[in-house]
């Protein structure tokens, strides 16, 4: 289904109107670069050499993955793959679920991107909840998806000698704006959330607004598929640079003279910005610090965002839930000299709601008190038991609306609609919304979510 219309649930898997799309030979929008794919074509006819991928020492190219993504696309289009329907992506290699994803969305299916490390009773909920048939992954996850109809054994050079061989589809791509691009199935909840082309790209201008381009993104996530990972790769192709997955002690070299003219920047979800600044910390030790002046041939300095390996920062964001004051306060007591930006997104963890640039205090605390100020075409709102709005500075489940927040949450409770007639997407967070516009977070609201109303308390002046 798509964002603009509609059943209320999403169908699932096998019909020409899944959970994506819009059935075969409706009408369809004839931009094509507002789509994730159609941007990821026109920065590889730019730069076709340019590096779109370093994994480590191995490096995938914008040409190539365009002209592999196409062929398996053509691929998917000739088995049957129909507008809307999912497709799981499981891979352990950057590159491999890179080329996979485009692959995906250029036959206008719905990519499921599912972290590496998933297992067992895991990878059957996504099943259960997503009803694909079709999985393309790495061989190392085959076991997993044998029973499902059509399973691509990425690592099958037979596979890709058959694929290659085939003639681009003529009709591809099949995406459109408002068409599914992911169904984001978050490990630690019971939901699934669509999220469309178009507000993908509503998310992208308003980082690259506020924090520039990227000519590297890094992120040190466990592996593709995750929020931080899709964030920073579409962030990297937004501006033709380089999705670089890290890990501290790795170095990062320079980006090449096709590459883009942004920054290097960092994405990571809490928890992972936690173990990297633990990492930077023990590695910014005197002997650390005397290795990586041999190893980068300059001055390196404790806290400078210089981190051994050749590794600086111009930009860390934290995306996720909301961003604890005590991250803030480890991050500008380890890297004082690295900007850091918090975005809170809570559904599905990819797209966010609000956002903030964070800075120390002059006692020597950092500001993490809030989640700052709903982002362009999203509007934030507290709801109480029964959804109902709230007046500004009381407490209730933050709830959002509008093209750049998850469309449809699926398997989750209704609340009555929204701006425009649409649901609001709620986040299982309890906070508030000032009058000024200002987000604040005060817990998890797992027992509002459930439906036990929390108490109607005011916090502060509204």
């Amino acid at each position: 289904m798509t964002r603009d219309g509609g059943a209320a649930r999403a169908p699932r898997a096998g019909r020409a109107d899944g959970p994506g799309g819009r059935a075969a030979g409706a009408g369809r929008p004839v931009v094509r670069a507002l789509t994730l794919d159609g941007m990821f074509a026109a920065a590889a006819r730019r730069h076709p050499d340019a590096v779109a991928v370093r994994e480590g020492r191995r490096v995938l190219t914008y040409g190539r993955a365009e002209e592999r993504a196409a062929r398996l696309a053509s691929a998917l289009v000739r088995y049957g793959l129909q507008l809307g329907d999912p497709v799981v992506v499981h891979c352990a290699d950057h590159r491999q679920a890179v080329v996979a994803q485009l692959a995906v969305l250029k036959a206008g299916g719905v990519c499921v991107p599912v972290p590496p490390d998933v297992r067992g009773p895991a990878a059957l909920r996504v099943s259960a909840l997503t009803g694909a048939r079709a999985v393309l992954c790495g061989g190392f996850a085959l076991p997993l998806w044998r029973h499902h109809e059509l399973v691509v054994d990425l690592d099958d050079a037979e596979v890709w000698r058959r694929v290659c061989a085939l003639e681009p589809e003529p009709s591809l791509p099949h995406s459109a704006p408002v068409d599914a691009a992911y169904l984001l199935v978050p490990a630690a909840e019971a939901n699934g959330y669509l999220t469309d082309h178009r507000a993908w790209q509503y998310h992208l201008s308003a980082r690259v607004r506020a924090a520039g381009t990227a000519g590297q993104a890094l992120t040190a996530t466990r592996g593709p598929g995750t929020p931080a990972a899709l964030s920073a790769l579409w962030w990297a192709v937004a501006g033709g640079g380089t999705y670089v997955p890290w890990r501290p002690g790795l170095p990062v070299p320079a980006a090449g003279p096709a590459g883009a003219a942004g920054g290097r920047v960092g994405v990571f979800s809490p928890e992972e910005y936690a173990r990297v600044l633990k990492a930077v910390r023990g590695g910014n030790g005197p002997r650390a610090l005397e290795a990586a002046r041999s190893a980068v041939g300059a001055r390196v300095v404790r806290g400078s965002g210089a981190v051994p390996g050749g590794l600086p920062l111009a930009a860390a964001v934290v995306l996720g839930g909301a961003c604890p004051p005590e991250l803030v306060a480890h991050h500008f007591d380890v890297l004082p000299g690295v900007r850091l930006r918090a975005e809170f997104a809570p559904a599905g963890g990819a797209l966010p709601w609000t956002a903030r640039d964070l800075s120390p205090l002059a006692d020597g605390d950092a500001s993490g008190v809030g989640v700052g100020r709903a982002l362009p075409h999203v509007r934030v709102w507290a709801v109480d038991g029964d959804g109902a709005p709230l007046p500004p500075g009381w407490v209730g489940e933050l709830v959002a609306s509008g093209p750049a927040v998850p469309y449809e949450s699926l398997r989750a409770g209704l609340l009555p609609p929204g701006d425009g007639g649409a649901e609001p997407m709620r986040s299982s967070w309890l906070g508030l919304r000032r009058a000024d516009g200002r987000v604040e977070v005060t817990g998890r609201g797992g027992a509002h979510r459930a439906g036990a109303a929390p108490a109607r308390q005011a916090v502060g002046a509204g």
